[in-house]
């Protein structure tokens, strides 16, 4: 089980999309918050909680309201996690249960929600800012303001100790994808049976 994390557009994806090639299934942590945001139970604790102004005419969560929300106000985003975290969790302990063979948790609060407990090893994937905020802009077309606020609010996602004793590895996305690869492979050689 790897578990791979990272901040905003430093190329988890990318990593994780390359695992995927060999023969990783993947655990979307990022899919999962949008599937509880549909559950009935969800969505009543968050409009009590943040209003209706985070909800679309239909009835379903408007996510760009959402974020916009919690990440100007950590105080907002840490009661947006309160809710919807234990949901996400368990349906990733349960995916678990349901796959077999190699699997990687894709999740950029993997160690905010406590998921590195279920990994062996944890890659962490980096890139120099400037990178990432031209990956933003490129990608999701974010003004400079939203990618900031959601820079900030992603402080600590990649720690350099944690209680758990999970290994921790580092890899750099600033040289393409081949160095990007060519770092996943060896801490797979490292690693060895215990990640697959």
């Amino acid at each position: 089980m790897l578990g791979v994390t990272g901040k905003y557009c430093s190329g988890k994806n990318a990593l994780v999309s390359f695992l995927k090639q060999r023969g990783f299934s993947e655990i979307d942590v990022d899919g999962v918050g949008h599937r509880i945001l549909a559950v009935p139970e969800v969505k009543a604790r968050l409009r009590l909680r943040f209003g209706a102004g985070i909800f679309e005419p239909e009835g379903a969560i408007d996510r760009a309201a959402l974020g916009r929300r919690v990440f100007r106000d950590p105080r907002e985003l840490r009661e947006l996690e309160t809710i919807v975290h234990p949901p996400m969790i368990a349906e990733v302990e349960a995916s678990l249960k349901r796959l077999s063979g190699p699997v990687v948790i894709n999740a950029a609060v993997l160690f905010r929600m406590g998921l590195q407990r279920l990994c062996q090893a944890v890659v962490c994937v980096r890139a120099p800012l400037i990178q990432r905020l031209k990956r933003a802009r490129s990608r999701d077309g974010a003004s400079l303001i939203r990618m900031i606020r959601r820079l900030r609010s992603q402080r600590g996602i990649c720690p350099k100790y944690n209680e758990n004793g999970v290994d921790i590895y580092y890899v750099d996305n600033d040289r393409g994808l081949d160095h990007l690869h060519a770092q996943i492979l060896e801490i797979l050689r490292e690693k060895g049976q215990a990640v697959l």
